[in-house]
């Protein structure tokens, strides 16, 4: 089954569209876990088992993992099979040469078998069209991000640089229909506009909880169903992950 096919029986199983972000900090475990790879592992273990039956999909952020290291990249390998068949986002904004992103394809659909992955579109074709080869995996390509920064950029020209992005995106989804769009929640006042240059495109957007994004806005603006939105810091490290990850549920059902 692609990914198309996996998110959207997952959303009909589950009534919502959050997705639950393992962006596990080491240095935010809570006491009772060590603070190294293992500690990480057996805390996603915690949070997957608290929450599998709600979230809609997991992201896993790669930063957290690589920074310890080859045993980092173990517990990353190790949470990824302890989902099983849940679909699972990994977040790495890869965006290299074709040779290059070739071998990132390979790794990150082939070896650690992701359902999908994050992608920077700023080197052009080369740095997505490898990984849109894999009919049945999905690439989220950054359209317009939630951080303070972004005006450097993501707003500059005429139209606007994430006006092209989304227009490319659209181009390149209507060939296997698996190239979706990030979009921050901080920003939701934009997604209407992006959704309808590309849309037949999911759209994941991260920025609930920590970074403040307005659920109602991002839910009030366009078909639930295109919509995955991501929530990090506020489930994992939250007094009661379980309580959390069901009240965000509720707030992004369907």
């Amino acid at each position: 089954m692609n990914f198309n096919g996996k998110i959207k029986q997952r959303i009909n199983t589950v009534k919502n569209v959050l997705v639950v972000g393992l962006d596990t900090d080491v240095g935010k475990l809570p006491q009772k876990f060590s603070k190294d790879a293992g500690g990480i592992y057996e805390f996603n273990k915690m949070i997957i088992e608290s929450t599998s039956d709600v979230a809609c999909a997991y992201k896993i952020n790669s930063a957290f993992y690589e920074a310890l290291g080859w045993e980092g990249m173990k517990a990353l390998e190790k949470t990824r099979d302890l989902i099983e068949n849940i679909p699972v986002i990994y977040d790495v904004k890869r965006g290299d040469i074709e040779s290059t992103a070739k071998a990132y394809a390979k790794a990150a659909f082939e070896y650690f078998n992701f359902d999908a992955v994050t992608l920077s579109p700023y080197m052009g074709s080369d740095a997505i069209d490898p990984f849109l080869n894999y009919k049945d995996h999905y690439a989220f390509v950054v359209c317009l991000s939630s951080n303070e920064s972004a005006t450097d950029f993501e707003y500059h020209g005429d139209p606007p640089l994430y006006i092209s992005v989304a227009r490319s995106v659209a181009t390149k989804n209507s060939i296997n229909g698996n190239c979706g769009l990030v979009v921050g929640a901080t920003v939701a006042q934009k997604l209407s506009e992006i959704s309808a240059i590309s849309p037949d495109s999911l759209i994941l957007v991260p920025g609930i909880g920590a970074q403040q994004g307005n659920i109602k806005e991002v839910m009030d603006s366009i078909e639930h169903e295109k919509l995955l939105v991501n929530v990090s810091r506020a489930v994992i490290f939250a007094d009661d992950p379980r309580s959390t990850a069901l009240n965000y549920s509720k707030l992004l059902s369907l």
